[in-house]
Protein backbone atom coordinates (compact mmCIF):
# COMPACT_ATOMS: atom_id res chain seq x y z
CA UNK A 1 0.00 0.00 0.00
CA UNK A 2 1.48 3.35 -1.01
CA UNK A 3 0.96 6.65 0.83
CA UNK A 4 0.92 9.90 -1.10
CA UNK A 5 3.58 12.47 -0.17
CA UNK A 6 1.05 15.12 1.09
CA UNK A 7 -0.64 12.61 3.39
CA UNK A 8 2.71 11.43 4.76
CA UNK A 9 3.79 15.01 5.46
CA UNK A 10 0.55 15.74 7.32
CA UNK A 11 1.03 12.63 9.47
CA UNK A 12 4.60 13.61 10.35
CA UNK A 13 3.45 17.14 11.21
CA UNK A 14 0.70 15.80 13.47
CA UNK A 15 3.18 13.61 15.34
CA UNK A 16 5.51 16.59 15.82
CA UNK A 17 2.71 18.73 17.25
CA UNK A 18 1.67 15.94 19.63
CA UNK A 19 5.26 15.54 20.77
CA UNK A 20 5.65 19.26 21.40
CA UNK A 21 2.42 19.28 23.34
CA UNK A 22 3.70 16.61 25.73
CA UNK A 23 6.84 18.69 26.35
CA UNK A 24 4.66 21.65 27.30
CA UNK A 25 2.88 19.80 30.14
CA UNK A 26 3.11 22.04 33.27
CA UNK A 27 5.48 20.76 35.95
CA UNK A 28 4.25 21.28 39.50
CA UNK A 29 6.71 23.13 41.73
CA UNK A 30 6.90 24.27 45.35
CA UNK A 31 9.06 27.17 46.54
CA UNK A 32 10.13 28.72 49.83
CA UNK A 33 9.69 32.49 49.40
CA UNK A 34 10.77 32.91 53.05
CA UNK A 35 13.14 32.39 54.78
CA UNK A 36 15.98 33.40 52.50
CA UNK A 37 18.81 30.92 52.06
CA UNK A 38 21.14 30.88 55.09
CA UNK A 39 19.00 33.46 56.92
CA UNK A 40 19.96 34.19 60.54
CA UNK A 41 16.84 33.88 62.70
CA UNK A 42 16.11 34.35 66.39
CA UNK A 43 12.88 32.79 67.64
CA UNK A 44 10.44 31.04 65.37
CA UNK A 45 11.28 30.73 61.67
CA UNK A 46 8.67 32.46 59.53
CA UNK A 47 7.64 30.35 56.54
CA UNK A 48 6.14 31.60 53.29
CA UNK A 49 5.41 29.09 50.57
CA UNK A 50 4.23 29.15 46.96
CA UNK A 51 3.35 26.53 44.37
CA UNK A 52 2.73 26.40 40.64
CA UNK A 53 1.06 23.70 38.59
CA UNK A 54 -0.87 22.32 41.57
CA UNK A 55 -3.83 23.55 43.61
CA UNK A 56 -3.10 24.16 47.29
CA UNK A 57 -6.19 23.26 49.33
CA UNK A 58 -7.31 21.83 52.68
CA UNK A 59 -6.42 18.26 53.61
CA UNK A 60 -9.12 15.63 53.36
CA UNK A 61 -9.64 13.82 50.10
CA UNK A 62 -6.74 12.92 47.79
CA UNK A 63 -7.37 14.62 44.46
CA UNK A 64 -5.26 14.70 41.30
CA UNK A 65 -3.52 18.02 40.88
CA UNK A 66 -4.12 19.17 44.45
CA UNK A 67 -2.44 19.00 47.85
CA UNK A 68 -1.14 21.06 50.76
CA UNK A 69 2.20 22.11 52.22
CA UNK A 70 4.37 20.42 54.85
CA UNK A 71 7.71 21.61 56.22
CA UNK A 72 10.16 19.05 57.59
CA UNK A 73 13.23 19.97 59.63
CA UNK A 74 16.54 18.07 59.53
CA UNK A 75 15.13 14.78 58.26
CA UNK A 76 15.11 15.34 54.51
CA UNK A 77 12.11 15.13 52.25
CA UNK A 78 9.79 12.14 52.54
CA UNK A 79 9.85 9.44 49.84
CA UNK A 80 7.07 9.87 47.32
CA UNK A 81 3.95 7.99 48.38
CA UNK A 82 4.93 7.66 52.05
CA UNK A 83 2.90 9.27 54.80
CA UNK A 84 4.24 12.50 56.32
CA UNK A 85 4.33 12.39 60.14
CA UNK A 86 3.16 15.22 62.37
CA UNK A 87 5.25 16.68 65.20
CA UNK A 88 7.38 19.73 65.92
CA UNK A 89 9.76 18.81 63.07
CA UNK A 90 6.99 17.83 60.63
CA UNK A 91 4.67 20.81 60.40
CA UNK A 92 1.40 20.33 58.49
CA UNK A 93 -0.46 23.16 56.80
CA UNK A 94 -3.62 21.14 56.37
CA UNK A 95 -5.94 24.12 56.09
CA UNK A 96 -4.27 25.14 52.86
CA UNK A 97 -2.08 27.79 54.52
CA UNK A 98 0.76 29.35 52.58
CA UNK A 99 2.38 30.93 55.66
CA UNK A 100 3.31 29.63 59.11
CA UNK A 101 6.04 29.07 61.69
CA UNK A 102 8.47 26.35 62.72
CA UNK A 103 10.38 26.32 66.04
CA UNK A 104 13.97 25.09 66.16
CA UNK A 105 16.87 24.92 68.61
CA UNK A 106 20.00 27.02 67.99
CA UNK A 107 22.18 25.93 65.10
CA UNK A 108 22.06 25.23 61.39
CA UNK A 109 18.91 23.52 60.11
CA UNK A 110 17.90 22.03 56.76
CA UNK A 111 14.25 22.55 55.85
CA UNK A 112 12.28 20.61 53.25
CA UNK A 113 9.10 22.08 51.80
CA UNK A 114 7.00 19.22 50.47
CA UNK A 115 3.51 19.06 49.02
CA UNK A 116 1.39 16.13 50.20
CA UNK A 117 -1.97 14.97 48.95
CA UNK A 118 -5.19 15.31 50.93
CA UNK A 119 -4.30 12.27 53.04
CA UNK A 120 -0.75 13.54 53.79
CA UNK A 121 0.96 11.20 51.33
CA UNK A 122 4.18 12.76 50.04
CA UNK A 123 4.30 14.05 46.47
CA UNK A 124 7.48 14.60 44.49
CA UNK A 125 7.07 18.38 44.72
CA UNK A 126 9.73 19.86 47.02
CA UNK A 127 12.10 22.70 47.81
CA UNK A 128 15.01 22.97 50.27
CA UNK A 129 16.35 25.76 52.45
CA UNK A 130 19.04 26.10 55.15
CA UNK A 131 18.69 28.54 58.06
CA UNK A 132 20.86 29.54 61.02
CA UNK A 133 18.92 29.83 64.28
CA UNK A 134 20.13 31.67 67.35
CA UNK A 135 20.15 34.90 69.34
CA UNK A 136 22.81 37.42 68.32
CA UNK A 137 21.72 40.61 70.11
CA UNK A 138 19.50 41.94 72.89
CA UNK A 139 16.62 42.69 70.52
CA UNK A 140 16.60 39.07 69.37
CA UNK A 141 16.71 37.90 72.98
CA UNK A 142 13.68 40.04 73.83
CA UNK A 143 11.81 38.77 70.76
CA UNK A 144 12.34 35.20 71.96
CA UNK A 145 11.18 36.03 75.50
CA UNK A 146 8.02 37.64 74.13
CA UNK A 147 7.32 34.61 71.93
CA UNK A 148 7.71 32.32 74.94
CA UNK A 149 5.32 34.44 76.99
CA UNK A 150 2.73 34.64 74.18
CA UNK A 151 2.92 30.92 73.42
CA UNK A 152 2.45 29.95 77.06
CA UNK A 153 -0.70 32.09 77.19
CA UNK A 154 -2.00 30.71 73.89
CA UNK A 155 -1.47 27.06 74.78
CA UNK A 156 -2.64 27.30 78.39
CA UNK A 157 -5.90 28.94 77.32
CA UNK A 158 -6.63 26.59 74.42
CA UNK A 159 -9.02 23.64 74.47
CA UNK A 160 -6.71 21.43 72.38
CA UNK A 161 -6.11 17.79 73.24
CA UNK A 162 -3.09 17.10 75.47
CA UNK A 163 -1.14 15.57 72.55
CA UNK A 164 -1.58 18.75 70.52
CA UNK A 165 -0.52 20.92 73.46
CA UNK A 166 2.61 18.79 73.83
CA UNK A 167 3.75 19.92 70.36
CA UNK A 168 3.22 23.51 71.46
CA UNK A 169 5.17 23.01 74.69
CA UNK A 170 8.02 21.45 72.70
CA UNK A 171 8.05 24.61 70.57
CA UNK A 172 8.37 26.71 73.75
CA UNK A 173 11.12 24.41 75.06
CA UNK A 174 13.12 25.05 71.89
CA UNK A 175 12.71 28.81 72.30
CA UNK A 176 13.96 28.36 75.86
CA UNK A 177 17.05 26.60 74.53
CA UNK A 178 17.65 29.60 72.28
CA UNK A 179 17.24 31.84 75.34
CA UNK A 180 19.77 29.81 77.36
CA UNK A 181 22.26 29.87 74.48
CA UNK A 182 21.92 33.63 74.08
CA UNK A 183 22.69 34.68 77.66
CA UNK A 184 25.83 36.53 76.64
CA UNK A 185 23.63 39.45 75.52
CA UNK A 186 22.25 39.80 79.07
CA UNK A 187 23.95 42.23 81.44
CA UNK A 188 26.58 40.36 83.44
CA UNK A 189 25.15 41.25 86.85
CA UNK A 190 21.74 39.78 85.88
CA UNK A 191 22.89 36.83 83.80
CA UNK A 192 22.61 34.19 86.53
CA UNK A 193 19.04 35.25 87.33
CA UNK A 194 17.97 35.15 83.68
CA UNK A 195 19.72 31.79 83.29
CA UNK A 196 17.57 30.47 86.17
CA UNK A 197 14.49 31.67 84.28
CA UNK A 198 15.60 29.82 81.14
CA UNK A 199 16.12 26.69 83.27
CA UNK A 200 12.58 27.03 84.61
CA UNK A 201 11.20 27.25 81.06
CA UNK A 202 13.08 24.07 80.16
CA UNK A 203 11.93 22.18 83.26
CA UNK A 204 8.30 23.24 82.88
CA UNK A 205 7.97 22.45 79.19
CA UNK A 206 9.89 19.18 79.52
CA UNK A 207 7.41 18.07 82.20
CA UNK A 208 4.63 18.41 79.63
CA UNK A 209 6.55 17.01 76.66
CA UNK A 210 7.81 13.91 78.50
CA UNK A 211 4.52 13.03 80.22
CA UNK A 212 2.15 10.34 78.95
CA UNK A 213 -0.92 12.32 80.06
CA UNK A 214 -1.92 15.50 81.85
CA UNK A 215 -1.99 13.79 85.25
CA UNK A 216 1.63 12.70 84.95
CA UNK A 217 2.58 16.21 83.80
CA UNK A 218 0.90 17.82 86.81
CA UNK A 219 2.83 15.56 89.19
CA UNK A 220 6.11 16.39 87.48
CA UNK A 221 5.35 20.10 87.71
CA UNK A 222 4.98 20.20 91.51
CA UNK A 223 8.73 20.44 92.28
CA UNK A 224 9.25 22.74 89.29
CA UNK A 225 6.80 25.34 90.59
CA UNK A 226 8.28 25.08 94.08
CA UNK A 227 11.46 26.62 92.66
CA UNK A 228 9.63 29.77 91.56
CA UNK A 229 8.00 30.82 94.82
CA UNK A 230 8.19 34.60 94.94
CA UNK A 231 8.55 34.83 91.15
CA UNK A 232 11.20 34.10 88.57
CA UNK A 233 14.56 35.69 89.44
CA UNK A 234 15.19 37.08 85.96
CA UNK A 235 11.85 38.85 85.86
CA UNK A 236 13.11 42.35 86.68
CA UNK A 237 15.83 42.40 84.01
CA UNK A 238 13.40 41.02 81.42
CA UNK A 239 10.74 43.59 82.32
CA UNK A 240 13.22 46.48 82.30
CA UNK A 241 14.87 45.49 79.01
CA UNK A 242 12.17 43.68 77.08
CA UNK A 243 8.94 45.08 78.50
CA UNK A 244 7.61 41.57 79.22
CA UNK A 245 6.26 40.92 82.72
CA UNK A 246 6.93 37.21 83.19
CA UNK A 247 5.98 37.48 86.88
CA UNK A 248 2.60 39.09 86.25
CA UNK A 249 0.16 38.02 88.95
CA UNK A 250 2.89 36.84 91.32
CA UNK A 251 3.09 38.26 94.83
Amino acid sequence: MSVSRPVLCLAVAALAVASCGSDDEPIATATFTSPEANAQVAGSVELKMAAEGITIEEAGEARDGAGHFHVIADAGCVSTGDGIGKDTDHVHFGKGQTTGLIYLEPGSHDLCLQVGDGTHRALDITDRRTVEVGITDKDGFCDVVKEIDDLFEEIDSSSDEFEVKQIGYESIRRLGVQMAAGLDVVDADSRADVEATAAFVDAMTSAFVDASDIGEAEKALVPVFETMEGGLPGGKWILDNCGVDINEGEE
